[in-house]
């Protein structure tokens, strides 16, 4: 059997990414190192306390171009701690898998004639005359259907002849003769329904060849035994010898799936979650992130993918509530697939995700530490996930129509004016199902049924440090290494959806991914903030992807 879809393979990387992944690594390494004090400290790089009435005067700098310059502000040191990098989650691990018939041909041997004496009643029938065999196509399916309208005394119908077989006409019951006669016996109506085994190889290879010749895709010619049989002319109802016997032998042409898809709820950008560039206070901020996530696990083999999340931040009640908005959008998702018998290719146009809205409160505060709580609405903007056959019909959609809600609680704590440690704690909640549509038969995608998107865990948290911070510093006034652990665990397992012999669903159970993220902040005039981390699984199980580097520029509006 032909199965295609994702293969992934332990390739070892290129020389130039492997240097890239060890030079980020040494530099995060060295960076944590240094705030930990086993590195000599430059004479420039001891901290300098701010004062306020210096900072309020301090002149306006080129320092930071991005978005012009104005006066630096001095902002209490929580605030400046920079926010979560955050690791990656592509979603629910979702596949197809099973086979989806494009087309079927009939091959009619008619008009075999039973022996006059037949053989022993313990024995199968076996009849073979001269050739060729016909190859037709018909709007016949199915020896049932013929059955079906001989016995109401219609005419069956007729087809077009698509090749031929170059071989004996022949037949071969499963059931001995005696059992054939007592199947007979048993029925009140002709036409009874005599099962047939498998003819010989030839049949096949002569119609994989009209296959072939007629579907500009790659697929596997099966012998439909299920819908196969003989039937005696005419209605007889006994088999005593002499008789003519029709045999009716239908073939399938199958694209057979066994591969990884999007998940319709992040439809191939990916999940948010409040810890990929979120902060535990209310903030006044604008920020633009760019990720690229390596080997991601869906979609085309050696696929990474690149994801562009620009966002803001604005506070209100004195800043004790924050509204937060996000759009991520994607220039390789895996949402739409084509598929050519053999592999799989995904499209390479710009995506959407799910626009995302996040309310935060400032629940309790101190002189060292902070808590926090809101509600994220992931709203399905998204496009639905599909895949196509490359000769143009559709194999399957499963549309996006779930709002996520996302409950959080937050933490900072801030014990000194150099070390402090942050999370997050969240959940991911479905609101409705996704309705999935197969093509099963090759005769256009049918309402399948739905399924739930997964529902989810994260724990997310960091600790970091002010390895350099100087608050008069004309430019760069702090760097910040940080280490984060990430954890997401599923609460529900969606199930799977089927029709015919194609299914779509969660076929892995239950997810539980570990990630380690590693990066360091550059604080710029107070005002700004650029990030660079790398992220890794730590887990082989439910794995997403292989490596993802993030970076991200954040500008303070107070």
């Amino acid at each position: 059997m032909l199965v295609y879809g994702v293969v992934f393979q332990a390739d070892v990387p290129e020389f130039p990414v492997v240097v890239s992944r060890l030079c980020f690594f040494l530099f995060f390494a060295a960076a944590i190192v240094f705030s930990a004090g086993l590195v000599n400290a430059d004479e420039n790089l001891t901290i300098v306390e701010s004062d306020a009435s210096y900072c309020d005067e301090f002149p306006e700098t080129p320092c930071d171009a991005i978005l012009g310059t104005r006066p630096k502000r001095c902002r209490p040191l929580q605030s400046r701690i920079p926010a979560m990098i955050g690791d990656f989650f592509g979603g629910a691990n979702v596949g197809a898998r099973g086979g989806s018939t494009m087309d079927r041909l009939f091959v009619f041997a008619d008009d075999l004639d039973a022996p006059a004496v037949l053989p022993p009643g313990n024995s199968v029938l076996s009849i073979s005359e001269p050739g060729p065999v016909g190859i037709f196509d018909t709007s016949l399916i199915s020896v049932q259907q013929a059955q079906a309208i001989l016995r109401a005394g219609g005419t069956l119908p007729g087809g077009t002849l698509a090749g031929t077989i170059a071989d004996n006409a022949v037949l071969t019951t499963t059931n001995t003769i005696s059992q054939i006669q007592a199947q007979l016996a048993s029925t009140p109506q002709g036409y009874d329904i005599i099962l047939l085994q498998t003819p010989s190889g030839t049949y096949a290879a002569a119609v994989d060849g009209v296959f072939q010749s007629r579907n500009n895709i790659t697929g596997t010619t099966v012998y439909n035994s299920a819908s196969s049989g003989a039937m005696l002319q005419g209605g007889v109802d006994t088999l005593n010898g002499g008789e003519d016997l029709d045999a009716y032998y239908f073939y399938d042409y199958v694209i057979n799936l066994d591969t990884s898809i999007a998940d319709a709820a992040n439809g191939g950008v990916g999940a948010l979650k409040i810890a990929e560039g979120g902060s535990v206070l209310p903030q006044d901020r604008v920020y633009f992130r760019y990720s690229y996530f390596d080997e991601v696990s869906y979609g085309s083999q050696g696929d990474g993918l690149s994801r562009f999340t620009p966002g803001f931040e604005r506070t209100f009640m004195n800043g004790l509530l924050s509204v937060e908005m996000r759009l991520p959008f994607a220039t390789d998702a895996a949402t739409h697939s084509t598929a050519n018998g053999t592999s799989i290719s995904n499209s390479s146009d710009a995506e959407f995700g799910n626009l995302t809205l996040y309310l935060k409160a400032l629940l309790l505060s101190g002189d060292n530490y902070a808590f926090s709580g809101g509600l994220g609405l992931a709203m399905p903007t998204t496009d639905d996930v599909t895949m196509n056959l490359s000769n143009g019909n559709s194999l399957l959609r499963v549309e996006n129509d779930s709002v996520q809600i996302q409950p959080f609680l937050g933490g900072l704590y801030m014990p000194g004016d150099r070390w402090f440690a942050q999370g997050f704690t969240q959940f991911s909640f479905a609101t409705d199902n996704n309705t999935v549509y197969l093509n099963p038969d090759g005769n256009g995608l049918q309402r399948a049924g739905s399924f739930s998107d997964t529902d989810y865990f994260f724990f997310d948290i960091a600790i970091g440090c002010f390895a350099y911070r100087n608050d008069n510093a004309k430019c760069l006034t702090a760097i910040i290494p940080t280490f984060e652990l990430h954890q997401t665990s599923s609460l529900n397992n969606p199930g799977v959806v089927s029709s015919g012999n194609l299914q779509v669903g969660n076929f892995s159970g239950s997810t539980s991914i570990t990630s380690a993220v590693v990066g360091t902040t550059f604080e710029l005039n107070q005002q700004s903030q650029l990030t660079a981390g790398y992220a890794v699984p730590l887990t082989n199980n439910d794995r997403q992807f292989d490596g993802a580097f993030r970076i991200q520029y954040s500008r303070t509006l107070r």
